[in-house]
């Protein structure tokens, strides 16, 4: 089961939410050991301007268009 959660603090330290659903279908209770799979997200706002292209964006539309053939 895959399950996505929000990473918060706790003192010192950081703390992921196991949802009940997830909880009861694993049998899993306060103090069990878990094995955890840690894959960050990527936000996608993070994202924009983080590319940087050797033209600009006029430079490349007119190239795109001048293929076109018209």
């Amino acid at each position: 089961m895959e399950i996505i959660s929000k990473v918060r603090r706790v003192g010192n330290s950081l703390s992921i939410i196991i949802p009940t659903e997830a909880a009861k279908a694993h049998q899993i209770s306060e103090g069990d050991i878990v094995q955890v799979e840690i894959k960050r997200r990527i936000n996608i706002k993070d994202l924009f301007g983080s590319v940087n292209f050797n033209k600009s964006a006029q430079e490349m539309k007119d190239e795109d268009k001048r293929g076109w053939g018209d």
